[in-house]
């Protein structure tokens, strides 16, 4: 399949694939700057990415976090274009050992080929005085990380923003660390997002603001109705509405009821 979206922006060139382009979720958007590459699309769409990267000479790939639609395909960079490939030290071992996936992630985005990532550093020169600054964002995953380059205010975000308004949650999820990711990231001073599902977001700290600020309310009501001893399901239903298909077609993997069970479990 081609690639859904062609991006181009301050420097910062990038495109969208995926195999169902019927969601936000469901495409995933590698990103490149001069020789650097930032994740790397889902295994199901290596077509399209090796077709974007054969353009000019990359020198290595960055990853934001293990998922397979980013690091899917870094395997194959590794091999064919002799590319380094550096990810969260969290995320070493799920990428070299492999990790599990629920049947519709499968369908959407493809298995992954195991490989052995370098570890990704605090700080990476990207030349011409650029740099990128990595900062860990826990919460999407335990080893998912953000990337600032502070001169040109560029926040290469990975999963942790996508939306304001977050309606499902993932199974392993934490919204207790994701809350507070969203706050450090939003004091930090960038111009401009690239997130790895929604795209180009102007305005970077104002949006991570809200939807901190939205996760806390959840957080905070859920916390409420759970005192007053409403059952789970029923604060589900009062604050994000009834389960819908997205819980039966993802076996409760991705469902509404995850974020309320996050709300309500301990932080640690």
């Amino acid at each position: 399949m081609a690639a859904i979206e062609r991006i181009e922006y301050d420097g910062v060139e990038g495109i969208r694939v995926g195999r169902f382009n019927v969601g936000v979720n469901t495409t995933s958007i590698v990103y490149r700057v001069g020789s650097t590459v930032i994740d790397t699309g889902p295994p199901n769409q290596w077509r399209a990415v090796a077709e974007f990267l054969r353009e000019k000479p990359i020198d290595r790939v960055l990853l934001t976090h293990h998922h397979e639609d980013h690091s899917g395909n870094g395997a194959r960079i590794q091999r064919e274009f002799g590319a380094s490939v550096l990810a969260p030290q969290k995320g070493l071992r799920l990428i070299a050992q492999g990790f599990e996936l629920r049947r519709y992630q499968r369908v959407v985005w493809g298995t992954p080929e195991r490989f052995v990532a370098e570890p990704l550093p605090e700080e990476v020169e990207l030349g011409q005085g650029a740099r990128l600054r990595v900062l860990p964002a826990p919460g999407h995953a335990a080893d998912h990380v953000c990337l600032l380059e502070p001169t040109r205010g560029w926040l290469f975000s990975g999963d942790l923003f996508v939306g304001a308004r977050t309606r499902y949650f993932r199974l392993d999820e934490n919204v207790h660390p994701y809350i507070a990711s969203l706050g450090r990231l939003a004091e930090q001073d960038a111009r401009v997002m690239f997130c790895a599902h929604r795209g180009v977001v102007e305005s970077p700290c104002e949006a991570l603001r809200a939807k901190g600020g939205h996760m806390e309310r959840i957080r905070d009501e859920a916390r409420r109705l759970d005192a007053q001893g409403v059952s789970q399901a029923e604060i589900t239903r009062r604050l994000m509405g009834r389960e819908d298909a997205m819980r039966w077609l993802t076996s409760g993997h991705f469902a509404k009821g995850n974020l309320i069970a996050s709300c309500l479990a301990a932080e640690e």
